[in-house]
């Protein structure tokens, strides 16, 4: 048994360390065991067997959402009629408002769409039109203006949970056409089937089953290139768990391909009859999946011609833990050693900084990719000279630190790193303050508002036995911070506080957003992302015996049937950041000094997965990885509260066809962000523009808007 222990200035314990790292893959087997498969699924991973839960995350192999399977046969057309139109008086204008169509209450595509337009902060509704009827006035508002710019598809024939063909009559279909023809609404679809019905869209069969875990690769054409132009073009996206039609394009029909597998369709654009633009896939995906990460979106964003309330964006931060300071070492025959540890050597820090220099080379998308370093000034040389020592040792670290002081972004994480779980007001002074004043001493540049704490110790998690360092320890949730650590960091200007995505109570209500602290407002918790590179790992000798010590067959939570090799574990941790990044995810990547090590050749376990991930990323991205600031991160979430206040207080915006404007009016005061928002403010990512408006309550506020092709 793996016992963790520090020698980080007496704290006696690692429990968030090493917890954090198992809540890490805990969270990721919870994605895997809640994917809903095909019909026809590949082999499944054994559920996990140790507690029913750690930190609060079930352990359950359940599916959440009902499994898809292949769409019923059924022929013949329900024949389009042109010659209706909708009761309309301002057929120009369209809400800022998506309408998911679904057929039926479990349908498992609700889950898909929501998942990302949830993320993307987005205005939609849902219909399940095996329940409720779809009428002029479910489409229409009474002064003519439509309700929705985006018509969403769950799949093409609105199939409910038992198979059968349900959902809209042929007047309800023919009412909902209309309405995309007259408003210039377009549709999209996630999971389609060849024939045509209810309506054609160019697709014919080919070959058709289940995928499994063995991905199916998909390439995006030249059309899908230029409709999904966030994607690289030409970028294979992997299909797995998944049911698939292999489609062919009826030749003379008015269809394009966008995503392709060899001589099959996966993926069509075409044009109705009556001249109604459509976006299809002929795979299922469920919300947990990568490639629905990687084209839902595209599939709405499309559909609302980048008109839509949020954004989405992409990031990749990655912050190292206790810099200046000691870590345990956890050998490959799984001794630890304690005395001395592992200490940072002036060269560690300079190859670092080659590290993180040819990582932006390499990855042109991350060109503003920058290390964030939480220091303990304690052990810092304050009388040390500025001179960088690619060859140094230990006791040059803090001359090459300060030789490279504006090349990384430095976060204050306490003086000495201890548990601040009951420490008094002093302490909690002395620690943050004297932190800091190390730093100007140094001339590093910190943020006084930022403040990570050591092991994220005062917030409210911690083992009621303080000498219990193997059990996870409790999450008493925030009230249950120490108050005088509050009180000392609201004193001392801190805004911002590091929290861990492991807990429960740090976990905000909405995506990329914070949380305010319950015991004093002023005071913003902004959770991190653990990762299951250990603390105590220095080489990929000790991270592969760590890794199966824990999550081999033989671990404390079995998971993988048999051990993994360093490049396996490497390849799958990875693979979880890279959803978090298609997610689009703004929280911190977290590791630790020992992470740094030079263990051959430069390379690092820290760079190694910074690499491989920007890697996968680069492989299917055309936009950036953006890597902002703590602080201008810490804000963005800030302004993410805001904005999902205001979708719930009943904001509304209408694009105007005739202007070319959108006009947003809310009941409350407060700022939201538009895409599409052309203003003398508007951020430009890719293709896409948005914007943040501030709104006085019932005052409406017009703008030029840009819409994409």
């Amino acid at each position: 048994m793996i016992r963790f222990v520090s020698r980080a200035h007496g704290d006696p314990t690692r429990r968030a360390g090493a917890w954090t790292a198992v809540a890490a893959l805990t969270v990721a087997m919870v994605v895997a065991a809640a994917q809903p498969a095909s019909a026809k699924r590949g082999p499944r991973r054994p559920p996990p067997s140790p507690p029913p839960s750690v930190l609060g995350y079930p352990l359950v192999d359940t599916p959440l959402v009902s499994t898809p399977s292949a769409l019923p046969k059924k022929g013949g057309t329900i024949q389009v009629d042109q010659s209706r139109t909708m009761a309309t008086l301002a057929s120009t204008k369209v809400t800022l408002r998506a309408l998911v169509v679904a057929g039926g209450a479990d349908d498992w595509g609700v889950t898909t769409w929501r998942a990302t337009l949830d993320r993307v902060g987005a205005a939609y509704d849902v219909i399940d039109t095996n329940t409720t009827p779809l009428t002029n006035d479910t489409l229409v508002q009474a002064d003519g203006t439509g309700r929705y710019n985006a018509i969403l598809l769950t799949n093409s024939m609105l199939v409910d949970s038992s198979g059968a063909a349900s959902g809209l009559s042929a007047d309800e279909w023919n009412l909902l056409w209309a309405y995309e023809r007259d408003h210039g609404v377009r549709q999209a679809t996630l999971y389609a089937s060849y024939g045509t019905w209810p309506e054609d869209y160019c697709l014919r069969g080919g070959s058709e089953g289940g995928v499994g875990d063995t991905a199916l690769p998909a390439t995006l054409t030249a059309d899908g290139s230029a409709t999904l132009n966030y994607l690289k073009p030409g970028a294979q996206i992997p299909i797995v768990q998944s049911y698939v039609y292999q489609t062919q394009l009826e030749a003379g029909c008015n269809g394009h391909a966008v995503l392709t597998t060899g001589g099959g369709v996966l993926g069509v654009l075409s044009t109705s009859t009556d001249g109604r633009e459509r976006l299809a896939l002929t795979f299922t995906s469920n919300q947990y999946l990568l490639q629905a990460h990687l084209l839902t979106y595209g599939l709405f964003r499309w559909a609302s011609r980048g008109l839509y309330f949020g954004e989405h964006r992409h990031h990749l931060t990655v912050d190292v833990d206790d810099w200046f300071n000691s870590s345990d070492e956890l050998l490959p025959d799984g001794t630890i050693n304690t005395d001395p540890g592992f200490r940072m050597s002036g060269h560690d820090a300079y190859n670092t900084f080659l590290q993180q220099t040819a990582l932006r080379a390499s990855y042109p998308l991350a060109a503003g990719f920058t290390f964030g370093m939480a220091y303990n000034g304690g052990d810092a040389n304050l009388n040390a000279g500025t001179m960088c020592w690619p060859d140094g040792g230990i006791a040059r670290l803090t001359a090459t630190t300060r030789c490279l002081r504006n090349d990384f972004r430095w976060i204050n994480h306490t003086l000495t790193h201890p548990d601040l779980n009951f420490t008094d007001y002093d302490t909690n002074i002395t620690e943050i303050g004297q932190n800091l004043t190390v730093a100007q001493q140094l001339g590093l540049p910190v943020d006084a508002t930022v403040l990570k704490t050591g092991e994220y110790s005062g917030l409210g998690v911690y083992h009621p036995d303080p000498d219990n360092d193997i059990d996870p320890p409790t999450d008493h949730g925030l009230e249950a911070s120490n108050p005088e650590l509050l009180r000392a960091a609201k004193d001392l200007g801190v805004k911002y506080l590091h929290g861990n995505m492991s807990f429960p109570s740090h976990q905000p209500s909405c995506f990329n957003c914070a949380t305010m602290h319950p015991l004093e407002p002023s005071l913003t918790i902004v959770p991190d992302w653990p990762t299951n590179i250990a603390y105590h790992t220095t080489t990929p000798e000790q991270e592969t015996y760590f890794y199966n010590s824990f999550y081999g067959p033989n671990g404390k939570f079995p998971y993988w049937p048999t051990d993994l090799t360093y490049t396996q574990l490497l390849d799958y941790e990875t693979d979880q950041a890279l959803s978090r990044m298609a997610t689009g995810s703004i929280y911190t990547n977290t590791f630790h000094i020992s992470n740094l090590r030079d263990y051959a050749g430069g390379r690092t376990l820290a760079s190694d997965w910074t690499d491989r991930v920007l890697a996968k990323y680069s492989a299917l991205y055309s936009v950036p990885a953006l890597a902002p600031t703590w602080p201008a991160l810490a804000a963005y979430t800030l302004g993410r509260n805001a904005h999902f206040a205001e979708m719930a207080a009943g904001v509304e915006a209408v694009y105007d066809a005739a202007t070319e404007t959108v006009t947003v009016t809310s009941p409350a005061s407060g700022t939201v962000t538009v895409s599409g928002a052309q203003t003398a403010d508007s951020i430009t990512y890719g293709s896409e523009v948005s914007a943040s408006i501030s709104l006085t309550a019932n005052v409406p506020v017009t703008f030029t808007s840009r819409r994409l092709p």
